[in-house]
């Protein structure tokens, strides 16, 4: 019996659902336990429909979703070190784990012939600079890991977001989600505004996940070219 083609999304909304309320509610070991399982899923989604697409794309797709896995168990073990160097160091990890996602991402995007345009990378590189001051704190010395990820993620943003609704809503949300991250780091202050912006993080991650992985999977359909004389 074949599934049906979002058939991942059945256990992946409520997993994220689910990941997002205990992010919130600060039940850490339900939150990792849930958060983990979010890319695994929807690469079963891919594999199951492997027969839909060329092999390479599938093989991109689980690669990029494999990174997201251990970006997420780092990130998740950034929350839990004892010592600011411990936390920054799971995040340079996590980072570079999510640099994989990322440039799986990109790939697929420039594969279907995407190519920046003005308006998005202007928007995209301005948040990015904007992000980078907050985060240096005006002193001038970027976290060179941190950094190259960053650039991934906005060249993934910029791209995505002249594409289809799906992949450009998904892009957004993603920049939206890493901007949460950094601006919670420096601004969130009491225990409530760091729930805020947990429940933003996650939500935002998850959905983004989700509409940049089901936008990518298949290449785009192109419109058979109509003839230039049409009365011949």
């Amino acid at each position: 019996m074949r599934l049906p083609a979002r058939a991942d999304l059945l256990a992946y909304v409520p997993l994220a659902v689910a990941t997002t309320a205990a992010s919130v509610g600060g039940r850490e070991r339900t939150h990792l336990a849930t958060k983990l399982l979010l890319a695994p899923t929807l690469a079963a989604g891919v594999v199951t429909t492997r027969e839909e697409r060329p092999s390479a794309r599938s093989a991109t797709l689980v690669a990029a979703l494999a990174g997201s896995v251990v970006g997420d168990w780092f990130m998740n073990a950034s929350g839990r070190a004892g010592s600011q160097e411990g936390r920054r160091q799971s995040m340079r990890r996590g980072a570079a784990a999510f640099a994989v996602q990322q440039a799986g991402l990109v790939r697929l995007l420039l594969a279907d012939g995407v190519r920046p345009r003005a308006v998005p990378a202007t928007v995209v590189g301005g948040t990015l600079a904007g992000l980078a001051v907050v985060d240096t704190g005006g002193a001038g010395r970027p976290d060179p890991v941190l950094t190259a990820y960053g650039l991934l993620l906005g060249s993934m943003s910029a791209l995505a977001l002249t594409q289809r609704r799906t992949v450009a809503v998904g892009g957004g949300l993603f920049l939206l989600s890493d901007a949460t991250i950094v601006l919670g780091e420096h601004l969130a202050k009491t225990p409530r505004q760091r729930a805020v912006g947990s429940g933003i993080v996650m939500s935002t991650y998850a959905a983004a996940l989700a509409l940049l992985v089901h936008g990518l999977r298949d290449e785009p359909a192109h419109p058979d070219p109509v003839p230039e004389d049409s009365t011949a």
